[in-house]
């Protein structure tokens, strides 16, 4: 089994301000990768670099916007020069837009799509050469359940979600050879942190389950270190429809429309638009 060091590795973890961000640049710097943490806010970024710091651990705060196209050279400029050539890329900045598709604004479009597929596609072309001279590197994109299945009221979202699937796969087989991985991870819904965790939609339907911020953190871990393609990080029965998706997304949207869990969503969408 390939097992790969990470002591001493230059990484770079985008949204590293919130969300699950923090707990995965947490795991990466408990393993000695030494961190550039990106994302908009200066405050929630020396919040996190302050809590690996905690652990004896110094990172590299760098504020940008990912979706824009001069902060992104500028962002592996800063860290190339102030820590190393990268041979980690963590693309894990994402934003949300649930709501009916025909009530999306075309800005709205525009932030999702920049965010959750440009960005981390223009940040992985950026940080590609440095890892391809080198002969080695990884690169994880952050994805979710969503972007394997039908995820109705959120279809911006998993429309880039599903991007990031083709993206991973499509890369990582021209990158075969090279010494460069490249992997995806699907969490379901994370508990406490992230974008679900705001949502006001009564009683959640069972089938949708929850995973913690920590779980998403390791199977990051063990992607870079095994090198695997892809782990979906969610309960079993979750995964079971992830495999059949695969086979029969008709089947898999009858599952979830009969469990509730497109109802259920059709409510967070609807009182997101409320608290508007």
């Amino acid at each position: 089994m390939f097992v790969r060091e990470l002591n001493n590795v230059v990484g770079i973890v985008t949204g590293a301000s919130r969300g699950v961000g923090p707990h995965i640049a947490e795991h990466l710097a408990a393993a000695g990768v030494r961190l550039a943490l990106v994302a908009r806010s200066e405050e929630g970024l020396r919040a996190t670099a302050e809590r690996i710091g905690r652990h004896g651990h110094k990172a590299l705060v760098v504020p940008a916007d990912i979706s824009d196209e001069e902060a992104q050279r500028r962002i592996v400029e800063t860290v190339r020069s102030e820590l190393g050539p990268p041979e980690l890329l963590v693309n894990n900045a994402g934003i949300e837009c649930i709501t009916r598709f025909q009530d999306a604004s075309i800005e709205d479009i525009r932030k999702v799509l920049l965010v959750n597929l440009f960005g981390a596609e223009a940040m992985t072309r950026l940080v590609l050469p440095h890892m391809l001279e080198a002969g080695r590197g990884h690169v994880v994109n952050i994805g979710s359940v969503g972007g394997r299945t039908a995820y109705p009221y959120a279809t911006i979202n998993s429309s880039a979600k599903h991007g990031l699937v083709g993206f991973t796969w499509s890369l990582r087989e021209e990158l075969r050879g090279t010494g460069v991985g490249v992997s995806a991870v699907y969490p379901t819904l994370i508990a406490d942190v992230g974008i679900s965790a705001g949502w006001q939609a009564g009683r959640r339907p069972p089938m949708l389950g929850r995973v913690g911020p920590d779980e998403v953190a390791r199977a990051v871990l063990k992607c870079i270190r095994e090198n695997k393609v892809e782990i979906t990080v969610a309960p079993v029965m979750e995964k079971v429809a992830d495999v059949v998706s695969a086979v029969s997304p008709r089947l898999t949207a009858w599952i979830a429309r009969n469990g509730g869990i497109y109802s259920y969503l059709r409510k967070v969408a609807e009182a997101q638009a409320t608290s508007q």
